[in-house]
């Protein structure tokens, strides 16, 4: 697992105590106890003597996978890309193990207050149709929430005790990194700022010169958005038709018709926002009425980008084939490039300098974690 995407698993931990796998959008939950495993082959690690469970990594496995068959399902049918995923999800169980133990050994403790709130917390998610984002009902809402601690193999009690490790796994972050991160001052912004207006003039697409990889990737990264939010934009509105990875040609057609039928509904006068709620495969968008918010040049795919910077604000396009199924859009907003100014970026820049910061804390006592732990690994085969 590389230092990106395990500092990236720690960012997680730090944003909120997370529940059910389908209650969040990351793809790395705690390890609940359970007994101890009976054989090797119940264990996929251990971690300074604590076994991480089998099961455990395969729910979380599982997870992973399906966010990804529904972000980027064309990235699953790369076998490197599943290997480092499946890596990358023991390295996050075997990282909040570490952190459990840190909290166990200075004594932290989870106060029931704490507990009951990360519940009440992850059941209010659990109050909206998770498709439509229509409200339900208390029974409705139950029902939905212990449909998804069946789907994940735990009773009630072992997620309240998953939850109390993700909890402490947080509080030891923040007591140990979080609280000692200085923030950036204004200057500090102002200083990156230039920095990125000198890289952005070469026009190289390559790490800044003269900078270790983590750092010039993160100017990189920034300078991009820079870019990006001073170019032209388009705000769209977008109802996907999906298919899945290598759709017959049945599959294709059918999702072709069902994208045209809708494209002809739109013609006829009905709301987008309605029928995108109805019809999109897309939950995170459909939620809002297809609201997909800006699109940049060069941060979707080429079929869509190009129609979308073609059409006129309120217009509906054809149906677009994209790798990942058919697209409906319409522009709703137009707004031309702009030279990038300080004032318009201090804000977005001063909390990317705070968390590249934390970042570093983050990876710094992890490895100091790790450098003093006894790990085994035992991850098997796909």
């Amino acid at each position: 697992m590389n230092s990106s995407s395990r500092t990236a698993a720690l960012i997680a931990l730090l944003a909120a105590a997370v529940g059910p796998a389908a209650a969040a959008p990351a793809p790395s939950a705690a390890a609940a106890p359970a007994p101890a495993p009976t054989t090797m082959e119940d264990t996929v690690a251990v971690v300074n003597g604590q076994p991480i469970l089998l099961s455990e990594f395969q729910k979380n496995a599982a997870a992973a996978l399906d966010y990804w068959s529904k972000s980027n399902p064309a990235a699953l049918t790369d076998p490197s890309f599943v290997r480092k995923l499946r890596e990358g999800v023991l390295e996050d169980l075997i990282t909040r193990e570490l952190l459990v133990q840190q909290g166990e050994r200075d004594k932290m403790k989870v106060r029931p207050r704490e507990l009951d709130n990360a519940v009440e917390e992850i059941r209010a998610r659990f109050k909206k149709d998770e498709v439509t984002g229509e409200p339900l009902d208390d029974a409705a809402a139950e029902k939905a929430f212990n449909d998804q601690l069946k789907v994940e193999g735990v009773d009630y009690g072992q997620f309240r005790d998953r939850l109390t490790r993700q909890i402490m796994a947080k509080k030891v972050l923040e007591e140990n990194v979080k609280a000692k991160v200085v923030p950036p001052t204004e200057q500090d912004a102002r200083a990156y700022f230039d920095k990125i207006k000198a890289y952005l003039a070469t026009k190289s697409t390559d790490v800044p010169a003269g900078m270790d990889e983590d750092d010039g990737q993160a100017l990189r990264e920034a300078a991009n958005n820079v870019k990006a939010m001073s170019s032209e934009r388009v705000r769209v509105q977008g109802i996907l038709i999906r298919l899945s990875p290598g759709a017959s040609e049945n599959e294709r057609h059918r999702a072709q018709k069902t994208a045209a039928e809708i494209k002809k509904r739109l013609n006829q006068g009905e709301d987008f926002a309605k029928v995108a709620k109805e019809e999109s495969e897309d939950p995170e968008s459909a939620a809002r009425g297809g609201d997909m918010g800006f699109l940049f040049h060069g941060t979707v795919a080429p079929e869509l980008e190009k129609a979308a910077f073609s059409l006129e604000v309120g217009q509906n396009s054809d149906p677009i084939l994209t790798p990942i199924g058919y697209d409906v859009i319409r522009i709703t907003e137009k707004r031309a490039a702009q030279t990038p100014e300080f004032d318009a970026f201090k804000d977005a820049l001063m909390s990317f300098l705070g968390n590249v910061a934390l970042q570093k804390k983050m990876e710094s006592f992890v490895k100091g974690l790790r450098d003093n732990a006894v790990i085994e690994r035992h991850l098997p085969p796909a």
